[in-house]
């Protein structure tokens, strides 16, 4: 097996040497950059496309950033066509003779077209959406993130990534994701290129990447390149915006739900900007006063942001982010007009967890060399507990730091990067006796990732492939592990064609892992542990097959199915003592499955409206053997299906959207005994001994069926740089009983969310 590992190695290693040969030419380079701006409002264009062409035909392009900031720094000299277009706006062009070596800045602003025109689309910058899924990989921007209302008024990724394909979610709250097949501790989540390990809010309908702050996000539900480490199942990599280097800006946004303040604006016009954004939760303060009803979730993040640039060649960018998360996972009355007594406060049943993280990136861009080089350092912190805030029973932390260089070599047809991370891991854990092998302990853990990939267009740019080797190293143990990846996309008519055929391939190990009971089916407490050296590190294989197609120009399709193969999976032993405990034992796994996709844009409807949305099925299937059983985890949910529908007239906009998941397993109970620990100073003929639960076969009962149904009505009125939004709406408004958690010692039934009306108010100054 080693030997074959290695052979794939070298010959992954020899592609990408291939693909690095020298590029004649490259010093005769010129470079281009600067800003897009609305000439009306001066607010900055995200996602304008910029392209130089040659008689017509398109030789480079890019799209600007949430600064409307673009740049484009390997243009050979000679003529161009420099053509800048965004939906809405009458397109600029200016003719260019470009010299060697020459540095050309741009301020443009874009006039707002009377009749909306057709977007030039970028080869490079596919737009994003749900049908744009390329082998695992959705690329979300934050018109996409818009599409999909949660409470309040602004979008939130937690709230577009429960529509993907693939992604389930206990509910309503929870706070833990799990992507095809995988578990919530095999996700890694980066902001701006550093680990969040706990990223979603206690209300599933919120994270800690709000639309406001989204410049692009890259989310990999399996299959993903060299460059990601450390996890065996998805990546979901969040870039911030910076903020506006031309013009002070922001908005204010109140909902009982989740409020909000953010503010960006120039600290030195053109080069320097900040960013700031405060969030806070009112729903233990204002909802039990409208809707008589107790709901003890408390959360908010906070987010800061500094963005320079440093001469023509270098960019620096300093991020903070600290979130908070408390609430009682048994604390939500079933109706809101139903029943009026309110649910007794149970502390022992609360949940809460915080996150920390700071760092920064320093960029440099070559302007004689095809050269891009990133250097990335921070922090990241997350702490969690269970139980009564003054004496949480079980209480747990992960703190890292980390340091990553990574380097670009920008060729012709493609380009070739490496790079490397170190991070230092300090873990610990107090556990009250919840596994009987893990009570109270710290540990110390460091890893390395390295890898080397490329980019390579080929076949007349029909074809496009990234091989790469990731380079999975543990010093402490003496450990390596070398990991082949290979995704590919294929246009068979081109890349303005009607297809496009997508796969991807890769082995990934992961030496973390998050411990918690998996019988216990409300329980949020996770505790981060390392694999224990006398095991094997988590190892997955996958695999993805993909086709996209446009069947007309408003009705768009895919399919893909995938394949995750697990090895060395810490898994629990489940224990008949009383006390909730249970220790730990190896697994292997399997996941398989195929979703379905089908996305409508700007269709004309009825009453001159547009109607946009989409629908996706997912069917997937997961099992766990260990040695002594066959078990679907608790995570398997078969049958899911997303659909929603948005119709917009004028200023004024519905939609309706609904959820449904088949049930996922649970340990059903097959009674209860009395148990006595048989030692010499137990006298069984008059102590009354300890009640004890059996436990039926491991996850062999289903929990009921989940089905959600949400309707929003939103008006946006827009007068120049002042945009005033108000949405009302309500979630699950058939007042579906829909099971969170039931506990098997108490026969206590707690459901998600019931009917709730929402209303929210948000004003802009763009």
């Amino acid at each position: 097996m080693n030997r074959i590992r290695y052979g794939l190695t070298h010959l992954y290693l020899l592609l990408l040497l291939l693909a690095a040969a020298p590029d004649r030419g490259y010093a005769q380079q010129a470079v281009l950059r600067g800003f897009v701006t609305d000439a009306a409002t001066e607010q900055p264009l995200q996602g304008a496309t910029i392209a130089l062409r040659v008689d017509g035909e398109l030789v480079v392009g890019t799209a600007t950033d949430g600064d409307g900031y673009f740049v484009l720094n390997r243009v050979r000299a000679g003529r161009y066509a420099l053509v800048v277009s965004f939906v809405g706006f009458a397109s600029f062009q200016e003719v260019l003779d470009l010299q060697e070596g020459e540095i050309r800045d741009f301020r443009i602003s874009l006039l707002v077209r009377a009749a909306a025109i057709d977007e030039l689309v970028v080869e490079a910058e596919a737009e994003a959406g749900i049908t744009t899924v390329a082998a695992g990989l959705e690329t979300v921007v934050p018109a996409a993130i818009q599409r999909v209302p949660v409470p309040g008024v602004s979008g939130d990724l937690a709230g577009y990534l429960q529509t993907v394909p693939g992604v389930t979610v206990q509910g309503d709250r929870g706070g833990q994701f799990f992507v095809r097949g995988g578990a919530a501790d095999q996700n890694l989540a980066l902001l701006d290129g550093l680990p969040v390990y706990m990223p979603f809010h206690i209300l599933s309908f919120y994270s800690a990447f709000p639309e406001e702050l989204v410049d692009r996000a890259a989310f990999y539900t399996g299959g993903f390149g060299a460059q990601y480490g450390g996890r065996t199942s998805s990546v979901l990599d969040v870039s911030a915006r910076n903020g506006n280097k031309q013009n002070l800006a922001g908005s204010v946004a109140f909902a009982p739900f989740l409020s909000s303040a953010t503010f960006e604006g120039p600290l030195i016009e053109g080069k320097v900007s900040a960013i700031v954004s405060i969030r806070q939760s009112f729903v233990e303060e204002l909802l039990p006063d409208l809707f008589g009803q107790r709901m003890p979730y408390r959360f908010g993040d906070r987010f800061g942001k500094i963005h320079a640039l440093l001469g023509g060649s270098h960019e620096l960018s300093l991020t903070v982010l600290d979130t908070d998360d408390r609430g009682d996972i048994a604390g939500t009355q079933k109706t809101v007009f139903g029943e009026v007594e309110a649910a007794a406060i149970d502390d022992s049943s609360e949940v809460a967890w915080s996150n920390r993280v700071y760092g920064g990136t320093y960029t440099y861009r070559s302007n004689s060399l095809p050269i891009k080089a990133r250097l990335t350092a921070g922090r990241s912190e997350m702490a969690n507990e269970f139980g009564p805030e003054s004496a949480p029973e079980r209480m747990s932390s992960i703190k890292s730091s980390e340091a990553t260089l990574r380097l670009s070599w920008l060729l012709n047809r493609g380009d070739i990067s490496v790079g490397t991370t170190f991070r230092k891991t300090d873990l610990s854990y107090t556990l009250d006796d919840l596994f009987t092998e893990f009570t109270t302990s710290s540990e110390e853990m460091n890893e390395w990732n390295s890898y080397i990939e490329s980019t390579l267009d080929l076949a007349g740019d029909k074809l496009s492939i990234n091989p790469g080797v990731h380079m999975y190293a543990l010093p402490d143990r003496s450990e390596q592990y070398f990991e082949p990846r290979m995704r590919a996309s294929f246009w068979p008519t081109g890349r303005q064609g009607r297809h496009q055929l997508n796969a991807s391939w890769g082995i990934y190990h992961q030496i973390l892992s998050g411990l918690s009971d998996e019988r216990d089916l409300g329980n949020l407490f996770t505790a981060w542990i390392t694999t224990p050296e006398s095991q094997d590190p988590t190892t997955s294989m996958h695999g993805i097959l993909g086709w996209n197609v446009s069947l007309t120009p408003w009705l768009h399709g895919a399919i893909e199915g995938f394949y995750k193969s697990y090895d060395h999976i810490s898994a629990p032993i489940f224990s008949p003592f009383p006390k909730f405990t249970t220790t730990l034992q190896e697994a292997s796994g399997t996941a398989l499955g195929t979703d379905i996709r089908m996305d409508v844009e700007n269709r004309p409807f009825i009453l001159e409206s547009i109607l946009d949305g989409y629908f996706s099925y997912t069917f997937s299937a997961v099992e766990y053997e260990t040695d002594v059983y066959t078990y679907n985890p608790a995570h398997d949910r078969r049958h899911q299906f997303n659909a929603l529908m948005h119709a917009q007239r004028g200023e004024v906009g519905v939609t309706i959207q609904w959820q449904y998941g088949s049930g996922l397993p649970f340990t059903e109970s097959g009674g209860f005994d009395v148990w006595y620990p048989l030692t010499p100073d137990v006298d069984v003929a008059n102590e009354a001994g300890i009640d004890r639960i059996v436990y039926a076969e491991p996850f062999n009962g289903r929990q009921p069926t989940y089905s959600r149904i949400d309707i929003w009505l939103e008006r946006k009125v827009e007068r120049g740089r002042y945009v005033g939004t108000l949405r009302a709406g309500a979630l699950n408004i058939l007042n579906r009983d829909n099971l969170f958690y039931y506990d098997l010692f108490t026969f206590k039934r707690v459901d998600q969310l019931p009917l709730i009306p929402s209303v929210g108010f948000k004003m802009e100054l763009r």
